[in-house]
């Protein structure tokens, strides 16, 4: 049995292999012919992934063009769903980033190219600070009204927001809308950070947003812008000196009855301790004000600036 199975297979068999050739060339002819490879483009959205917490990521480029080959039976059943391209930001750091863009692909599909190659990124670190809450007035009041005190039981806002934004603030205010009031009245402010030039901070979240204000009218008293004088304290370290003291605001407007505020041209502060100041910082301090005298804040803010007397 196995004699003559084998006679039936050499029998011929050159000719036999040659048609195997034949039917092998033939086949891969046909196929190619029938099911090419082919190059196809799709536009991806470039995912990031593991992005670092604590940071606000900043992606420069949405969008990636991957170039991929394949036999063109492939192409029937995809779509720019099932290719992906992402960027892993686990070892990013503050500031711009080139981070490698890497895909993947369905089965049997060939990368040729991806353009761009990688995505540029900014991360800028999220910080937060505390700064105090100022109250100003907008608008007129009824006529024969003056505002007599503004005040308001939050002293202090959260500033949350990068680095940057955040370090451009300089002060934190509610604008109090008088609107003709004649009689005391209660108001919700929206909270406002502004930098050094008085423009509101973009990009910044403030906690909370609004604060609730009490406003006291006055009838007939009278109105007057004097300058602020910070006043400081004899407790300086020895080895320190003071060379320079500012308010900001450096002028405040004062209310009270005629005969009281006509002969006032500054205001002074409380005498402020310097028992702590080793370095040039900032001190909220209240203003020292005579009898009947008014202000919407009674508190400002000192810059004291130091310097080593050894230095000098």
């Amino acid at each position: 049995m196995m004699t003559r199975f084998r006679n039936l297979v050499q029998r011929n068999l050159p000719a036999k292999v040659v048609s195997i050739l034949a039917a092998v060339v033939l086949w891969s002819f046909v196929m190619n012919d029938q099911n090419p490879v082919i190059d196809g483009s799709f536009t991806v959205q470039i995912q990031l992934v593991n992005a670092p917490d604590g940071y606000k990521i900043t992606q420069e480029t949405k969008s990636a063009k991957m170039k991929v080959r394949g036999v063109r039976s492939l192409f029937i059943n995809v779509s720019e769903k099932d290719f992906k391209a992402y960027a892993d930001l686990s070892d990013v750091t503050s500031g711009k980033n080139s981070i490698p863009i890497k895909t993947v692909l369905p089965q049997g599909f060939e990368l040729v190219e991806v353009e761009p190659d990688s995505v540029s990124i900014v991360a800028e670190k999220l910080v937060s600070k505390v700064f105090r809450v100022e109250l100003a007035e907008t608008g007129t009041l009824a006529p024969n009204r003056t505002v007599a005190h503004i005040s308001t039981p939050l002293e202090q806002v959260t500033a949350s927001g990068t680095e940057a934004a955040v370090k451009e603030i300089v002060r934190v205010v509610g604008y109090v809308r008088l609107g003709e009031n004649s009689e005391d009245f209660t108001q919700k402010v929206s909270l406002v950070a502004l930098n050094q030039e008085g423009r509101e901070v973009q990009g910044v979240t403030l906690s909370p947003e609004q604060a609730s204000v009490s406003v006291q009218l006055a009838r007939g008293l009278s109105k007057k812008v004097v300058a602020i004088l910070p006043v400081a304290g004899t407790d300086l370290d020895k080895t320190l000196s003071v060379s320079s003291l500012r308010a900001d605001p450096s002028k405040v407007e004062i209310a009270g009855p005629e005969d009281a505020i006509k002969g006032i041209s500054v205001i002074e502060t409380e005498k402020i301790s310097l028992s702590d100041v080793k370095k040039t910082m900032d001190k909220t301090v209240k203003l020292h004000l005579p009898d009947g005298v008014t202000v919407t804040n009674p508190e400002v803010t000192v810059h004291i600036e130091v310097k080593d007397k050894k230095k000098e």
